[in-house]
């Protein structure tokens, strides 16, 4: 399991009807990420009898009759969703001693989920989950939550910045080798394609995994936000785009480029065709280069 939805953040009073189903819609949208990418998601058993609006619950809202109508299609995106889902009540795991907990230094609020998430947590750190949270109810990102004096770091995830991050962070504080990561960087970089074995390439550095880790997250996280960005542009800007992002990125050189052993060094063949990494950045001047081909940027 990895991530659980915060039945508490679906508070939809004082909300446009617009802006509600604009931030509804985001939030099953990234659960069909999350569920495409293999992770598993499960929910309250008092998700649809909370109070979500006004007085009435989830399921009022599908009358047609409701001040905060629920689309037929919005519905059937729900079940859809939801009956692949189980509900962390029914899941052989331990629950928490409270449900009251407290977010970031804000007053307490009984919200049975997030502990339950924290409980999860803390027994089994490399197992962290994340809470999906509907955006008008909840801040996103990492915050300190505190059950029974208990204190850990909880990520909160509403929208595709707060997903990434928080598999960015997974990364850097969870994983202990270059398989690990391999697992979560589709999550982590969904803009990147992996090479197959490209991992493997780690262990050829010049340092350790855990020395490089945070280095080789910052600079492929830079490349997943901005490279497509950066690179549609003029080809002459892209070391100065990328150094302002703290990230030291350049193309070979023409000597480089002549020379055929380098050019084979270079060359990967993928679904039957060459593709030669030319362009690299450098975690450090001299050492330890991510090579990437950026050609295909502009035909997706």
């Amino acid at each position: 399991m990895r991530f659980v939805i915060d039945e508490t953040s679906w508070r939809f009073d004082g909300l446009e009807t617009d802006q509600c189903i604009e931030f509804l819609e985001s939030m099953l949208d990234q659960l069909d990420i999350a569920l495409d990418q293999g992770h598993s998601t499960c929910y309250s058993d008092e998700l649809f009898n909370t109070i979500v609006y006004q007085d009435k619950c989830f399921y009022d809202l599908y009358a047609s009759d409701s001040p905060l109508y629920i689309s037929r299609d919005i519905q059937e995106r729900i079940a859809s969703i939801f009956y692949g889902l189980s509900k962390w009540q029914d899941i052989s795991s331990d629950w928490p001693s409270s449900f009251e907990i407290q977010v970031d230094g804000e007053p307490k609020e009984v919200a049975a989920s997030v502990a339950w998430a924290h409980v999860q947590s803390f027994q089994n750190p490399p197992h962290h989950i994340a809470c999906v949270v509907f955006s008008g109810g909840r801040r996103s990102g990492r915050f300190d939550v505190t059950v029974d004096m208990k204190k850990i770091p909880i990520w909160f995830v509403a929208g595709s910045q707060s997903y990434v991050d928080f598999f960015r962070w997974l990364i850097v504080e969870k994983t202990k080798n270059p398989a690990e990561m391999e697992e979560f960087a589709p999550s982590a970089f969904p803009a990147l394609d992996f090479v197959g074995g490209a991992f493997n390439g780690i262990k050829n550095m010049s340092k350790p995994y855990l020395e490089l880790v945070g280095p080789l997250v910052r600079h492929l996280g830079a490349m997943s936000d901005h490279g497509k960005r950066i690179f549609l542009g003029p080809r002459t800007q892209v070391a100065a785009e990328f150094g302002a992002l703290g990230v030291d990125v350049s193309d070979e050189n023409g000597k480089t480029k002549g020379n055929s052993e380098a050019r084979k060094e270079r060359t990967i063949e993928i679904d039957g065709r060459e593709i030669v990494f030319w362009w690299h950045s450098k975690l450090e001047r001299h050492l330890d280069r991510i090579h990437f081909n950026p050609d295909k940027i502009a035909s997706g």
